[in-house]
C-alpha cells in the first residue's frame, strides 16, 4: 500500500465514509512500527473535535481513541451529509495538522476578483464569482454567502465542500497564493496541491460527472495525484499539459520565466504541447526526470535525468539554486520574499550559482552570493537595488 492509499483511507476515516473492509486496514497500518505516531498528528484536529473533554497527551486517551476503529470494522458506516464538517478533510493530508480550527464567518463581495499577488491574502474566487480572502498565517472556516459551500485554512491546508455538484462548462474556482507563502490544497478527489509563492491554480468544485481531472495552473505546485484509471488528471499551464497516471511530480510555469518545467518524482507523467489537439503526442517521463520546455521553442522538450531533490526543496521551506543564473534567482528572490530586486549590474545576471539555503533570510543569501562575487547592494522600503562595486 501506498502513502497517498493510506492518506485517502485516513481521509474517508475522518469524514465517516470508510468502509468496513478500509476500517481493518485502517487498524492494521496504526498498529505497524511507527505508523501509530504518524497517525496521532493526522488525525489530531478530528479528535480535538470530538473528544474536547479528553487529553490528547495521555496514552489512555488515544488507546480509548483506537478502539473506536476497531469497533467500526464490522459496522456499517454512514456516508456523511456533504456539508458537515467539510473541513476536516485537512487533517489528512501531506502537511500534518496540529489543532484545530477556528470557525469563523464573513461576508465577501461579489466583484470581480483583481489578481493582487502581492497583497498579504490568499484570495479564493468561487465559481459564482464570490470572492473569500484568507490571512495564510491564521486558521479560518468560511460558509460563502449562499451556505452552499465552506472553505477552511488549517495550518497552512486549504479544503473545500459544496453541496453542489460541479457542472461541466461551470465557471471554476480560480486560488491564488500571495507572494512569499505557500499553501496546499486538498481537491475533492483527495489530491493534494501545495502551490509556491505568487502562483494560481484554476479548478472545479467537484470532478463528479467530468471525462477528465484537469487544472489550470500559473506558478509553481507539488502535486500528489489520487489514482482514477477511469478519470484522467491533466495540468494544464502557459505551453504545456501533463497528463498523470497517479503519481508525484513538481510543475514550474511563472509567466515571467522563460523555462516551464516538470520534474517526476515517482509514479508516471506524459507531456505534450498545448497548442496540439486532443492531448495527443503523449511524452513519457521516468522518475527523477526533467521535461523542459523554453518559451518558443514550438512545443520542443528538453528530457533529462536530475536529483529531484533541489527542485522540490522548496515543499519544505529550502531555496535551492542548482547552477542557476542570478538573473533567475533574483525572481526566485522576489516571489519568495514579496520584495521588488532592481539590477543594475548586467553582468552579475549571467553568473551562475549552486546552493541550499534552510529558512534563511534575503539578506544572509544575498551576503553568501556577495562571498562569490562582488557587487553591492542597498534596501529602501519594499526595493533592493543591485549595483557594481564601487572602484578602489
Amino acid at each position: 500500500m501506498t502513502k497517498l492509499d493510506i492518506r485517502r483511507i485516513i481521509t474517508k476515516y475522518i469524514n465517516q465514509e470508510a468502509t468496513p473492509e478500509e476500517m481493518t486496514i485502517l487498524y492494521e497500518w496504526v498498529k505497524k512500527g511507527n505508523n501509530q505516531e504518524v497517525f496521532k498528528k493526522l488525525v489530531q484536529a478530528d479528535f480535538l473535535i470530538n473528544y474536547q473533554n479528553r487529553s490528547w497527551e495521555t496514552e489512555e486517551a488515544f488507546q480509548q481513541f483506537l478502539e473506536t476503529i476497531k469497533k467500526k470494522e464490522n459496522v456499517k458506516v454512514r456516508t456523511l451529509h456533504i456539508g458537515r464538517k467539510a473541513w476536516k478533510y485537512a487533517a489528512a493530508v501531506v502537511v500534518l495538522v496540529a489543532s484545530a480550527a477556528y470557525f469563523i464567518l464573513q461576508k465577501n463581495s461579489p466583484s470581480v476578483l483583481e489578481p493582487r499577488l502581492d497583497s498579504d491574502q490568499i484570495t479564493l474566487q468561487l465559481d459564482n464569482g464570490e470572492i473569500i480572502n484568507f490571512d495564510p498565517d491564521s486558521d479560518a472556516t468560511v460558509k460563502s454567502k449562499s451556505g452552499k459551500t465552506v472553505v477552511s485554512l488549517v495550518k497552512g491546508v486549504l479544503s473545500q465542500n459544496d453541496e453542489t455538484n460541479a457542472r461541466p462548462n461551470a465557471t471554476k474556482n480560480v486560488l491564488r497564493v500571495p507572494f512569499g507563502k505557500s499553501l496546499s490544497l486538498t481537491l475533492q478527489d483527495g489530491s493534494v496541491v501545495r502551490l509556491n509563492s505568487g502562483s494560481t491554480l484554476t479548478y472545479p468544485s467537484s470532478f463528479a460527472g467530468m471525462d477528465k481531472r484537469e487544472v489550470q495552473l500559473e506558478g509553481e505546485a507539488f502535486f500528489e495525484v489520487a489514482k482514477n484509471p477511469d478519470q484522467p488528471f491533466i495540468v494544464g499551464t502557459k505551453n504545456m499539459y501533463t497528463q498523470v497516471f497517479g503519481t508525484v511530480f513538481n510543475i514550474s510555469a511563472y509567466d515571467e520565466d522563460s523555462i516551464s518545467e516538470v520534474v517526476l518524482v515517482e509514479g508516471s507523467v506524459g507531456i505534450g504541447a498545448t497548442d496540439r489537439p486532443a492531448y495527443g503526442d503523449l511524452q513519457m517521463l521516468k522518475p527523477s526526470q526533467r521535461a523542459s520546455s523554453r518559451e518558443g521553442s514550438g512545443g520542443l522538450f528538453v528530457v533529462e535525468d536530475v536529483d529531484v531533490t533541489p527542485y522540490i526543496s522548496w515543499t519544505q521551506g529550502v531555496l535551492s539554486f542548482e547552477n542557476e543564473e542570478m538573473s533567475e534567482i533574483i525572481k526566485r528572490l522576489q516571489r519568495q520574499f514579496n520584495i521588488k530586486i532592481v539590477n543594475k549590474h548586467e553582468r552579475l545576471g549571467e553568473r551562475r550559482f549552486t546552493g541550499m539555503f534552510d529558512e534563511e533570510d534575503l539578506d544572509r543569501i544575498l551576503r553568501t552570493i556577495q562571498a562569490h562575487t562582488h557587487f553591492s547592494y542597498s534596501k529602501e522600503g519594499n526595493t533592493i537595488t543591485i549595483t557594481e562595486p564601487e572602484k578602489q
